[in-house]
């Protein structure tokens, strides 16, 4: 049995996603329906926190596209995105200004709705601030579950 290139965790009233590789069209599309449950039994304020593992390949075309329609169609279900590209490395400085190049050329820029960070860390306040939960527990609970 191959390896899943994804693992999700719920926790309180975020959606963790870590892709471990590039996904495929099927991938996303498991990924999207289970978002959509999570929406269907919590409904908004809902964030959705998805990290890239710093040992994961650079997706080719298909793979870029898979994921940005797994985000147009997410959209709508988050009040919240936030996105994290760890690493120091010119790969991932490179891979977080293409996220958020692809955000402007495809109008979907919105600092107030999505942010890239560099590390786990940085999203705590954020989901203190949306939520009013304790955003460094749930970034706690996230790693120790292996999501982020």
């Amino acid at each position: 049995m191959a390896t899943p290139v994804y693992k999700t965790a719920l926790i309180d009233r975020v959606f963790f996603l870590r892709w471990e590789a590039p996904p495929s069209q099927e991938e996303t599309q498991a990924v999207l329906e289970q978002m959509k449950g999570a929406y269907a039994q919590l409904k908004p304020p809902m964030v959705l926190v998805a990290s890239l593992s710093p040992k994961s390949s650079v997706p080719n075309t298909e793979q870029r596209r898979n994921l940005s329609t797994l985000q147009s169609d997410a959209r709508p279900l988050f009040s919240e995105i936030h996105a994290i590209v760890e690493g120091n490395d010119l790969q991932y400085n490179l891979q977080r200004v293409i996220i958020s190049g692809i955000n402007l050329v495809t109008r979907t820029y919105d600092q107030t709705y999505l942010q890239v960070h560099k590390h786990a860390d940085l999203v705590a306040p954020y989901l203190s601030k949306r939520l009013g939960v304790d955003g460094v527990k749930l970034i706690h609970e996230a790693r120790s579950r292996g999501v982020v």
